[in-house]
């Protein structure tokens, strides 16, 4: 499978091209939802995972045409912290698209605050970037 679902950090297009070594307008991207979820910050961190949650739902977008290097990256860039699942994602059209979407082990602890892209772009964004830059996922 080739899909993938970006719901943090990388729906930032400097942040996707910096992790997946092109621009994100290459994977094709289309908005999406994953129901049965809500994202979160993890604990002490800027960046989001995610939660079941049976009335939520987390807007992201589905990316296609990933490489094996790039998944490689994707999964480098995601840690130790993260497994990949194969979960449903609900495109505009209403249709459904099945994607691979990195999901928190339980070892990582999350809070209880939602992460949203924008507020994330705004305060915290460049602090993420100067950790990114120094392989230190903040």
């Amino acid at each position: 499978m080739s899909n993938y679902f970006f719901y943090g950090t990388l729906q930032d297009p400097e942040i996707a091209r910096e992790i997946l070594g092109r621009p994100l307008s290459g994977c094709s991207p289309t908005a999406g939802v994953l129901p049965g979820y809500k994202r979160v910050y993890a604990a002490g961190a800027t960046y989001p995972g995610l939660v079941t949650d049976p009335d939520g739902e987390v807007d992201g977008i589905l990316v296609r045409r990933i490489s094996p290097l790039e998944v490689s990256r994707l999964s480098r860039y995601e840690g130790k912290d993260y497994k990949t699942a194969d979960l449903e994602v609900r495109l505009g059209d209403g249709s459904f698209a099945e994607a691979r979407v990195f999901l928190p082990l339980p070892t990582l602890r999350m809070s209880e605050t939602p992460w949203e892209l924008d507020v994330w772009r705004r305060k915290e964004k460049r602090r993420f970037m100067a950790g990114l830059r120094r392989n230190v996922l903040i």
